[in-house]
């Protein structure tokens, strides 16, 4: 039987668990980690947090709006000791982001019954090449736009 439990049922849970050095694992869902993560097809495998984040890390973070977040870390400020954040297929940054809001890290990934660490050299690599793929998406993304004015250009007539 599959019954779905809302995160707010089970964030105790998971905190107790990866406070106590556990693994939770869950199937991701939304699409602002795309490519990165499927929407309901991937699951996550999520590990107790270092005491600091680094550039690349995919925490799983409390929003103080009340919302649970699994985005990646974009820069982190040493000053005072909050990160910027941004979902691989977003193009806005989430600024000051605490560690307190911090729940675990994203140490593994299951796509299609194959387990992807965080660790390997084939994620890394991936990670690596994000600023790349990013920017031909946007570049992408903006030819698309100025064709389509241009189409529509000369439907209007």
């Amino acid at each position: 039987m599959n019954k779905r439990v809302s995160l707010d049922d089970i964030a105790p849970i998971i905190r107790e668990t990866l406070e106590n050095d556990g693994e939770v694992s869950f199937i991701s869902s939304g699409t602002s980690m795309l490519p990165t993560l499927r929407d309901r097809r991937d699951t996550v495998t999520l590990i107790k947090p270092p005491e600091k984040l680094k550039k690349g890390d995919v925490p799983f973070y409390q929003r103080d709006d009340g919302r649970y977040v699994l985005h990646r870390v974009i820069y982190t400020n040493d000053s005072d000791g909050t990160y910027v954040m941004r979902g691989d297929n977003q193009w806005t940054n989430e600024y000051n982001i605490r560690h307190d809001q911090i729940i675990g890290v994203l140490s593994e990934i299951t796509r299609n019954g194959r387990k992807y660490s965080v660790d390997s050299r084939k994620y890394r690599l991936y990670v690596s090449l994000l600023p790349v793929i990013r920017f031909l998406r946007k570049s992408y993304y903006w030819f698309k736009s100025k064709v389509y004015a241009f189409i529509m250009q000369f439907k209007k007539r």
